[in-house]
């Protein structure tokens, strides 16, 4: 049996930080559901709203645009938590940085939306951070993986 010895950089546990941050976005996120569901009146386990209620009724529409921006989050933070662990073997505080990027773009894509007028989500300079930050990691990492592969094969 062979094994595999995996040293991690000393900056590791600054991914820690990128890690917790998603955690406490989603915390985030979830508070703000609840609120705008209780406002609304959308009982559970109502997870949307017809269109025609959205449109007649503003606090249908704000719990609405509340929710998607949430799952919207859910849909990509298994990308971003992987580029993250990936990226941060080799380079931590360049991965924590774009996550905590992303993360900060998120919080003012979620509170453009949860306005209840889709078209605030991409509103703002700081929304578009998570551009930025995903960007980084996608990039940081394909860099990373390029780089290493190289150096295994040649």
């Amino acid at each position: 049996m062979s094994t595999i010895a995996l040293t991690l950089p000393t900056a590791f546990p600054v991914v820690g930080l990128g890690i917790v941050s998603t955690v406490f976005l989603n915390l985030y996120q979830q508070f703000l559901v609840i609120k705008a569901r209780k406002e609304s009146g959308v009982s559970y386990p109502t997870l949307y709203v017809s269109e025609a209620d959205a449109k007649a009724d503003a606090k249908k529409m704000k719990y609405q645009c509340t929710q998607r921006a949430n799952q919207n989050t859910l849909e990509s933070v298994p990308f971003v938590l992987s580029l993250l662990l990936f990226l941060g073997l080799f380079h931590p505080r360049a991965a924590t940085g774009f996550t905590l990027s992303w993360v900060i773009g998120r919080i003012a894509y979620t509170n453009g939306y949860s306005t209840g007028i889709a078209a605030n989500r991409t509103k703002g300079v700081v929304g578009k951070l998570q551009y930025i930050g995903l960007l980084g990691l996608i990039f940081g990492s394909l860099y990373t993986a390029g780089e290493k592969t190289y150096a295994l094969y040649f």
